[in-house]
């Protein structure tokens, strides 16, 4: 990793880790900043080395390499890809960005990748197929029931997958979102991809890291956001800590902003309000943050557009109100 890569990470590290994550904290950002941020999250991945994988005292998954073998160089180098997607997304909703590769979770989702194709389609709770020796199917369902699942039918189900997690906004899912929430969740420190063929696995069940307390994680992210990590027509979530926060129920409101409006306005008047589809309050047991927002704008994504967003019956909050806006870029 270059010397100009490494100073930069430092610098950005001290600032996101510092800040409590809430909308006031990602919108101080500058997009040159924000452009600078993700430019050194891919190069950190791009240089990184090989991931370490450390003893575990679990069932050794080289007794099943006949069935699953170890990740290839060019597995990796994908993991290495969704890696910097994934921590491109916690850098802009204010989270650690420095979730790194573990080797033997790449090897446990792989194994989970395998189950998924051998029964045909992706399910976190699979029966055992036959033919599967006990080893090879014990870590295959470990990694079904701990990680996000995706398939395509392309030859590679791995490339994209973390831009499919964070969408998440398709008939089966849009009511959770729980994919994204797990992208997001705070503690996650390490992970794991793995791909065969179509199918591909996330492991997002980790939480060795640090926890946000108090923390409310806005997607798309308050200020400015990039269109490279937004796909229009994205149902927008807003995921607040239950340990400081209460939501009272689904009142949100989204405003289309002029230009010129830099902060959330105080007077509404004239504004016109998006109508909202698949509005949701989730409080499943997903992470660390059970409580969460989900709304789709029906309005049209493109560079400069900015909209205000108004939740109120936030008890936690000065007024009971939390508002933010979000520019596109």
């Amino acid at each position: 990793m270059t010397r100009n890569v490494l100073l930069l990470l430092a610098a950005l590290a001290s600032a996101v880790l510092s800040a409590n994550p809430t909308p006031e904290t990602t919108a101080k950002r500058s997009k040159a900043e924000i452009d600078k941020a993700l430019k050194a999250i891919e190069a950190a991945a791009r240089v990184a080395p090989a991931p370490a994988r450390a003893p575990s005292g679990r069932p050794d998954p080289k007794a099943a390499a006949t069935t699953v073998p170890a990740p290839t160089p060019s597995e990796l180098a994908k993991a290495r890809a969704e890696l910097a997607r994934l921590n491109g997304y916690r850098y802009l909703a204010g989270l650690s960005w420095d979730v790194r590769l573990d080797e033997e979770l790449c090897w446990n989702a792989k194994f989970g990748a395998e189950l998924c194709r051998r029964i045909g389609r992706i399910d976190h709770t699979p029966p055992k197929p036959a033919g599967m020796d006990d080893i090879a199917y014990r870590r295959g369902y470990e990694a079904t029931s701990s990680s996000n699942l995706a398939w395509t039918s392309g030859a590679d189900g791995l490339t994209g997958s973390v831009d499919g997690y964070m969408d998440d906004s398709d008939p089966s899912n849009v009511a959770r979102v729980g994919h994204r929430r797990w992208c997001l969740n705070p503690p996650m420190a390490k992970t794991g991809f793995g791909v065969v063929g179509g199918y591909s696995a996330m492991w997002c069940f980790d939480r060795s890291g640090s926890d946000a307390r108090g923390a409310i994680l806005c997607f798309p992210s308050a200020g400015f956001h990039p269109l490279s990590h937004f796909k229009p027509g994205t149902a927008w979530s807003v995921t607040l800590d239950p340990r400081r926060y209460r939501l009272a129920g689904r009142d949100v409101k989204v405003y289309e902003l002029p230009a010129s409006a830099r902060r959330f306005p105080e007077d509404l008047k004239g504004l016109r309000e998006i109508p909202l589809t698949d509005v949701n309050l989730d409080r499943s047991g997903i992470g660390t943050l059970t409580q969460c927002l989900i709304f789709r704008p029906q309005a049209k994504v493109h560079r400069g557009a900015r909209f205000g967003v108004l939740v109120e019956g936030v008890e936690g909050v000065s007024g009971g109100k939390l508002s933010y806006t979000v520019e596109f870029y």
